[in-house]
């Protein structure tokens, strides 16, 4: 009785639970056929206010022109609204459906804001609150400037909430400041409701007697929302219970009587055969003679388990035999304890090896996940600094060719002055004078093409910046090598570039920029970590310039010189960067791919660089990291990496 109430309650639960999926999942759609609309008039707004030839009827503001041309786009896009304004937001054309020829529209707002070149998506509500418009803005404007605004509309009514709810049982409200403008559900524009608030779930509510569940959810305006409840009717629900519960008790009824005969008979059968295998149990248990067996008659449970007993009492005799077995071993193992104690303390040896070997993997494995971490974290910070930095620079450099054309302009029409004009105004001569107007027209176009360089300098940093900061992708996917190289170089500039050298070390004397000589041959993009390939080529370049750094301090380099060279060999992709500092011993350049190694000093390196690059091209992408050097001449490294058909990736794993 427990377990079926259980499931009762839980087949309730699920009904419930799937009543209010569906009005969820039905409140997303409208949401998003909203969106639709909406995504609708800006697509219908851009075809009508780039014409040509509209701009220029509102240029002249030929209202005939205008109506030819706006009348028939208002028919064939089914549009409610059309309006075209001035830069003083004087009204040129005001096309409207029948329903609203008459009604005044409180558009104040949305005029005012589009007659200043503004790009809106907004609700507009008609005078009586009755009724409400989705409208959207866009500007017109010639060569010249900016002319003026169009804007169109559609009637968010009860049209169009049958259309959105067409084929559901589901009725739709639409309200803005607790009005009900536009319902499928006629009982609801007779008094004002109170639904639900828009971040809560579904809820059950109760309108006219009738139990419903409410989802409520927002549209937004620029301006004003729209707040649309969808209702579903939950009779089907409350019936479904009913009968839920209805089966499940005649169930209850009918499985109590089935199970009271049954029980009854099989208990009467079960106890006679019982009781024999009781007694031979007892005999065993008294007289220890474990050659008893106990009768089978039958080949249901209680025969089974006459077998079972049956196998237990020789078990139990052959577990005896077994014991006595033991004990005449256990005293020839006795003479050779000694021996048995060696070998246990040797594998203890063994394995205390094995822990330390696993303890020196731990720690290699923690300083990864640190290195990771800190790669991971500066690829965000890049990422975002070139995200903040793109927006203005775009904006700067979207900007500069208006501010040129503009200034030719002014100098074109100062110079028709100078030439129609010769002897201006004595005032005017003198302010000529002071502001050195032949310098300034010579001067200014130098200025703003300095301005236009700079602007698309920055644009280049920041779009290296975004591909160096692929540092946290995990994604195997196709890159540039040669973009990765190139961002690196770049986030390294600072340290590239020219350098004073402490004065305590050397006097009047600084450190040349740091040449990088880059010989690219035609290679294919390939499928790779490119994020972690970015960590190689930052630890292989910055241990070289530090190398070059140096090496130059110590007066033995100095034009120093970074050499990056790639190429294809077969089905590899080959990169060598080389440097002409001090080299590196042969003693240590079997260990520079170990952890923890370096020859730095405390604080200036963790000796897990190389070792980590070392892993991401052995493990990660299947390839080789070789260190070809020679004291005096430099050091060179050689990356290989397998170009992979597209089918293949290797293991992600880390």
């Amino acid at each position: 009785m427990l377990g079926l109430v259980v499931l009762g309650h839980w087949f309730t639960d699920s009904l419930q639970q799937n009543f209010s999926q569906q009005i969820e999942s039905f409140a997303e759609r409208v949401y998003q056929d909203f969106q639709y609309e909406q995504q609708t008039l800006e697509t219908e707004i851009q075809l009508i206010g780039n014409r040509d030839i509209l701009n220029q009827a509102v240029e002249q503001r030929n209202q005939g022109l205008l109506l030819q041309i706006l009348l028939p786009l208002k028919s064939v896009l089914k549009l409610d609204w059309i309006k075209v304004i001035d830069t003083q937001g004087n009204v040129l054309i005001d096309l409207r459906n029948n329903s609203l020829s008459q009604a005044k529209f409180l558009d104040e707002v949305i005029t005012s804001t589009a007659s200043k070149g503004a790009h809106l998506v907004d609700l507009v509500d008609v005078e009586g609150g009755q009724q409400v418009l989705q409208v959207v803005t866009n500007e017109i404007k010639s060569s010249a400037g900016l002319l003026g605004a169009i804007i169109i509309g559609n009637l968010v009514d009860d049209t169009l909430l049958q259309k959105i709810a067409a084929g559901s049982s589901k009725h739709l409200i639409v309200q803005i400041q607790n009005r009900v403008v536009a319902a499928t559900f006629l009982a609801a524009k007779a008094r004002t409701w109170q639904f639900p608030p828009p971040n809560l779930p579904a809820t059950r509510i109760t309108i006219d007697n009738k139990n419903y569940l409410a989802k409520s959810i927002v549209f937004t305006g620029a301006s004003q929302s729209l707040t649309i409840t969808v209702l579903y009717s939950i009779s089907l629900l409350e019936v479904a219970q009913y009968k839920l519960w209805e089966h499940l008790g005649l169930l209850f009824l009918l499985g109590s009587s089935i199970l009271t005969v049954v029980g009854f008979l099989i208990a009467r059968t079960i106890t006679r055969h019982l009781k024999a295998v009781t007694q031979v149990a007892q005999r065993v248990t008294q007289e220890s003679n474990f050659d008893l067996q106990a009768p089978v008659t039958t080949e249901d449970e209680v025969g089974i388990l006459a077998i079972s007993f049956n196998q237990l009492i020789q078990q139990v005799k052959r577990l005896l035999a077994e014991q006595y077995e033991a004990n005449q071993k256990l005293e020839f193992y006795s003479h050779t304890l000694e021996e048995k104690i060696e070998e246990r303390t040797q594998a203890l040896r063994q394995k205390n090896i094995a822990l330390k070997d696993t303890l020196q993997q731990l720690r290699h494995t923690q300083s990864q996940l640190i290195q990771n971490e800190k790669m991971s974290s500066l690829g965000q910070l890049v990422a975002g600094i070139a995200h903040e930095i793109n927006n203005p620079v775009n904006f700067i450099y979207g900007n500069l060719k208006y501010t040129d054309d503009y200034t030719q302009e002014l100098l074109s029409l100062l110079q028709l002055y100078q030439k129609y004009y010769p002897n201006p105004e004595p005032e005017i001569q003198n302010a000529k004078e002071e502001a050195d107007i032949e310098y300034l027209t010579e001067d200014l176009p130098k200025i703003l093409t300095s301005m236009k360089i700079g602007a698309e300098r920055i644009q280049e940093i920041v779009l290296s910046l975004r591909i160096f900061s692929r540092l946290d992708e995990a994604e195997f996917k196709t890159a540039d090598i040669h973009e990765g190289i190139d961002s690196t170089l770049l986030i390294l500039q600072h340290r590239i570039k020219f350098q004073s050298v402490d004065a305590k070390q050397l006097v009047d004397r600084h450190r040349p920029q740091i040449a990088v000589i880059k010989d690219y041959a035609e290679i294919p993009k390939i499928k790779c970590f490119a994020g972690q390939l970015n960590q190689v080529f930052m630890n292989v370049l910055a241990n070289a310039i530090d190398a070059l750094e140096e090496a130059f301090q110590n007066g033995l380099c100095p034009e120093p010189i970074i050499r990056i060279s790639s190429a294809q060999v077969n089905e590899n992709l080959v990169v060598h960067i080389t440097d002409n500092g001090i080299g590196i011993p042969e003693a240590i350049q079997s260990r520079l791919f170990d952890p923890f190694f370096t020859t730095k000093p405390v604080g200036k390196g963790t000796g897990m660089g190389l070792s980590i690059s070392y892993q991401i091209i052995t493990e990660k992408h299947g390839g080789s990291l070789r260190c070809i050097s020679s004291p005096g001449k430099g050091a060179e490294f050689v990356i290989t990496i397998p170009i992979l058909p597209d089918s293949i990736s290797p293991s992600s794993s880390f």
